[in-house]
């Protein structure tokens, strides 16, 4: 027998910000190693269920020239508790931020009665609290860092930064 079960961790607005600003500070660092200029700017959120908040964003620029935008999308998404999109000229890479193992697993149960858990990979691959980034092909989460992050930035630009 095997049934899904949904054990969903909902983040408050004031948790999903500040998991944003943490996320922020850290991308100030990386970009100001590479001289890179930071701006902050504030996005308004409305979603189902959720009062109004806001949340901050993040301007990207080289010798003023604007290059990427870090926008807070919100804290109601599907398979995780919060997302940003990191947006180029080119495309977007949306980030998810995940807490712990996954948030949906199947529960099978033997003859014997022994039971079990397992979830998908995309989820159970998840080692930690924190920001990922979602390996298309395949949907296996990577941890952002320093140098995904600078791999995913140089992605939305279509050059190196």
């Amino acid at each position: 027998m095997s049934e899904l079960k949904t054990e969903r961790i909902i983040l408050t607005p004031e948790a999903y910000v500040q998991c944003v600003r943490s996320l922020l500070d850290e991308v100030g660092g990386w970009c100001a190693a590479r001289s890179l200029t930071t701006q902050e700017g504030v996005v308004r959120l409305r979603e189902e269920d959720v009062p109004e908040y806001e949340a901050p964003s993040l301007f990207i620029s080289k010798d003023g020239v604007p290059k990427a935008k870090i926008v807070p999308i919100g804290l109601n998404i599907l398979g995780a508790q919060g997302r940003v999109d990191l947006s180029g000229r080119v495309t977007r890479q949306p980030l998810l931020y995940r807490i712990g193992k996954g948030a949906a697993s199947s529960t099978q149960s033997d003859t014997k009665g022994k039971t079990g858990t397992s979830s998908p990979r995309w989820l159970s691959d998840v080692e930690r609290d924190g920001w990922y980034w979602i390996e298309g092909n395949i949907l296996r989460p990577k941890l952002v860092d320093e140098s995904l992050f600078v791999d995913l930035l140089t992605y939305v630009l279509n050059h190196e930064i």
